[in-house]
């Protein structure tokens, strides 16, 4: 069966679909990067922008303390853990306001604007373009195997064969994948945090028509609350504790009470 053969594939495919797909939409993400730079207005700085800015550092300051707390003795760990969540005065415990509403701020609704144009043009033009030029065939298969043929329909759009194995990928689909997937090699290229995020882009387009723009606002109050909670269960382990162990491993002394340690045994020399 069909589903069991490998199909052999021209290799003119990847020179005139698979390859140049990938071009065109790198470039296209390059320049509605840059159109977006572009038509993007001035930020105005006021009090609102820096209190936010401000709940965000702390904010970083606290995951930095439970990612990579354990560099630091339990003292000190203890120290900055207090200094954030103690009752009354930690940080964590200030009185915050909840999130604004994007609505109530029109350069924002307008810079939202600008960006789903700027997104939704480009992709209309080249999901016209692919429909037109590459669809209907199988341009290359991925190297390992699917579980199920539920992913069929993602991985074979445009080309209806049921016994056609899920592993292979139609032209079509090729590049929903690429155009999803290279937000990586975005941020390679580009550095930082862009505006190429396809991903992203959509779930704010999903968000807007189902009424989800009141919720896009920075909500300090509930962030810090998340935050206390998670550094107040976090678990302590210094990293160095037990260090003197690992390097010695089975000549580390045992502790012996009333006995001294005769330390000649542990001598580097061989």
């Amino acid at each position: 069966a069909m589903a069991r053969e490998h199909l052999l594939l021209d290799p003119a495919i990847r020179d005139w679909v698979v390859i140049p797909m990938v071009i065109m939409l790198v470039l296209v993400a390059l320049g509605r990067n840059y159109v977006n730079q572009l038509i993007k207005s001035t930020p105005v700085i006021t009090e609102d922008s820096l209190g936010e800015l401000r709940h965000k550092q702390v904010l970083q300051q606290s995951q930095r303390l439970r990612m990579n707390g354990r560099f630091l003795n339990d003292a000190a760990f203890n120290m900055r853990k207090s200094y954030m969540i103690r009752k009354k005065t930690g940080i964590l415990r200030e009185k915050v306001p909840g999130a604004a509403n994007p609505m109530s701020n029109p350069m924002n609704m307008v810079d939202m604007m600008k960006g789903n144009i700027v997104y939704m043009l480009p992709n209309f033009a080249m999901m016209a373009f692919v429909g037109y030029f590459f669809s209907g065939f199988v341009c290359l298969k991925i190297p390992f195997p699917l579980p199920s043929n539920h992913f069929k329909l993602m991985m074979q759009r445009g080309v209806d064969l049921t016994s056609l194995d899920v592993s292979y990928v139609s032209s079509l689909s090729w590049y929903f994948l690429v155009t999803f997937g290279m937000n990586g090699i975005m941020r390679l290229i580009m550095g930082g945090d862009g505006e190429f995020d396809d991903a992203k882009m959509m779930q704010m387009q999903m968000g807007m028509g189902m009424g989800g723009a009141q919720q896009m606002g920075f909500n300090a109050e509930a962030a810090y609350k998340n935050e206390k909670e998670a550094l107040g269960i976090a678990k302590h382990q210094w990293v160095a504790d037990s260090a003197e162990k690992q390097l010695l491993g089975a000549r580390y002394p045992e502790e012996s009470s009333g006995e001294a340690i005769d330390l000649s045994n542990f001598s580097t020399s061989s």
